[in-house]
């Protein structure tokens, strides 16, 4: 089985596909002036992005790791979760509390959806 990178750095690849799963590397706004509803909403738009451009969907995703800044932060993105993944395709889930890299980071995110 052949590995595909997508978008390729020296340093990370934004996804890898391989053998019909699509692992996301930890994705993050941009936007920083954001609050974490923003910031989720945001996220959620990359990561779509990334399914569709690898020919998949919110609906294939099977796990998503949740890294938060701010402990006061839950329930906002819960708000915006609850809305992104339809009625009966929710994936698993952890979500912990982090020292993120950049201090306007509220939110990282890093999923594993099926593919093909």
């Amino acid at each position: 089985m052949e590995i595909e990178r997508f978008a390729t750095t020296k340093r990370r690849s934004d996804m890898v596909r391989y053998d019909n799963h699509l692992y996301i590397g930890g994705q993050v706004a941009t936007d920083l002036q954001g609050d974490i509803q923003a910031q989720t909403r945001e996220v959620l738009a990359a990561i779509e992005q990334l399914l569709l451009s690898a020919g998949s969907h919110r609906e294939r995703v099977l796990s998503v790791r949740i890294l938060l800044a701010h402990r006061e932060d839950y329930e906002g993105l819960n708000r915006v979760w609850d809305e992104f993944f339809p009625e009966g395709h929710a994936p698993t889930r952890a979500c912990t509390l982090a020292d993120l890299i950049d201090p306007g980071w509220r939110v990282e995110m890093i999923v594993v959806a099926a593919c093909g």
